[in-house]
């Protein structure tokens, strides 16, 4: 088997290396490994950037480089496309593309030639949407360690598993999903792919992050995985019909045993998509403890107050607070968070003022819940008070429950238990000054 190195520092034997230039026919390789990284050093030192930061080159005045350049990746290309519709694997290190190269041209607009002009031109096609290949992707530098999709089973899952950072992604102007023309091996948290499998022709052309691994160990990890790849039998979609006719013996019960690990596999992770949906809504109620700001015990009184059986509905002018409704009658909520020190009256004031005008103009009779986290850096059994005897005072006088996060706390985890919640609710909504959970 060739294998050919184009700038790819890999370290191997039977790994031949070359340059984009030197190197024999790329459609004589079985495994083909090309880092752009290496291929603006073909024009960077002898075409100097113009004033506005361009570099050009103008057939007849650039001693012949244009020339050379188009030549040369159009011969790339053509042995490139020869090598993929022969069943042959492109490997293509993910990097930032770099400074391109203008060409002028006196009858038309400029072209560009950029690390990626070696691409074979392909067209895509998956249903009714279509993509031009290499022309329907761009890709951007970009920095990050938010890496995630990793499929244990793939033949290259020990090298896509040591990736930890990425400097460059792929995506599409035209806004298509890449995923629904290859297959995506690693994509960041925005949904960029990090690394994308296409079948072009026969073949397999892959864009692949940085290990970070040294030429060596690099080497051990990658190239077992890129020959099985090369070694793996044609997709089902791509085989024709009447080859389904020529069984092997047990072939259908190895097809009925994975056909049952498949719905298991459905059904547990069913499991614990729900499991997860469970953990997640009570790390979210602990923010009750341990808010993410104000916003965050926003988010953990609406769950709370939910749990305790009453409907929700967000203000439109307060973000702080919302209001609920139960049979036992409705409230208007208002979350205060203070990181350091006690809750004090300032943040009173807009929900007695709320409360006012849902009185006395619209003579709607709503109680007040003023929510209260302070100090919630530390444990709930070492912090201070966590509002002052003014707040107190004012929220006795006014008739508003005055609730802390750690009271409503221990209320949702008594409910969630079994206690009936409505004397919970009941207490809620008559409750002036200070509220104690008395389970």
């Amino acid at each position: 088997m060739r294998i050919l190195s184009v700038g790819w520092e890999i370290e191997r034997a039977g790994i031949e290396r070359a340059s984009l230039h030197d190197a024999d026919s790329l459609a004589s390789y079985e495994i083909v490994l090309i880092d752009p990284a290496e291929i603006p050093k073909l024009w960077g030192p002898y075409v100097p950037p113009d004033r506005d930061g361009v570099r050009r080159l103008v057939p007849g005045y650039d001693q012949g480089l244009a020339r050379a350049l188009d030549n040369l990746f159009a011969a790339r290309k053509e042995e490139l496309s020869g090598l993929l519709r022969a069943g042959g694997l492109v490997a293509v290190r993910l990097r930032p593309p770099g400074e391109p190269v203008e060409i002028v041209s006196v009858s038309g607009p400029a072209r560009r030639i950029h690390a990626y002009s070696f691409l074979p031109n392909f067209s895509l096609t998956r249903e009714r949407q279509f993509l031009p290949f290499p022309q329907g992707i761009r890709v951007l530098p970009r920095r990050g360690r938010d890496i995630h999709g990793l499929d244990l089973a793939h033949p290259l899952a020990g090298y896509l598993a040591v990736v930890r950072r990425y400097e460059a992604v792929i995506v599409s102007p035209m806004g298509v999903p890449l995923g629904d023309f290859g297959k995506v091996l690693l994509h960041n948290r925005l949904g960029d792919v990090l690394a994308w499998e296409l079948r072009l022709g026969e073949g397999r052309l892959l864009f692949l992050p940085a290990s970070g691994l040294s030429p060596r160990e690099e080497a051990e990890i990658l190239i077992p995985g890129l020959v099985s790849l090369l070694e793996e039998p044609p997709p089902p979609e791509s085989r024709p019909e009447w080859l389904s006719r020529y069984e092997l013996p047990r072939e259908a019960e190895v097809r009925g045993e994975l056909a049952e690990i498949a719905e298991r596999e459905r059904e547990l992770a069913e499991r614990r998509a729900s499991l997860e949906k469970r953990l997640w809504e009570a790390e979210v109620l602990k923010g009750l403890l341990f808010p993410a700001g104000a916003s965050g015990l926003v988010r953990a009184a609406l769950k709370a107050f939910r749990v305790l059986g009453f409907e929700t509905q967000g203000e439109e002018i307060d973000a702080h607070g919302f209001t609920v409704t139960s049979p036992e009658g409705q409230a208007l909520v208002r979350a205060a968070w203070s990181l350091e020190g006690p809750v004090t009256t300032g943040v009173y004031r807009p929900l007695l003022l709320a409360l006012d005008h849902l009185r006395l103009e619209k003579g709607e009779s709503i109680h007040g819940i003023l929510l209260v986290a302070a100090e919630t850096v530390h444990d709930p059994k070492r912090r201070g008070p966590r509002f002052t005897d003014a707040l107190r005072r004012a929220c006795e006088e006014h008739g508003i429950s005055l609730v802390t996060g750690e009271e409503l706390f221990e209320a949702v985890r008594a409910v969630l238990g079994g206690e009936d919640p409505v004397p919970v609710r009941r207490s809620l909504l008559s409750t002036s000054g200070p509220w104690r959970w008395r389970g």
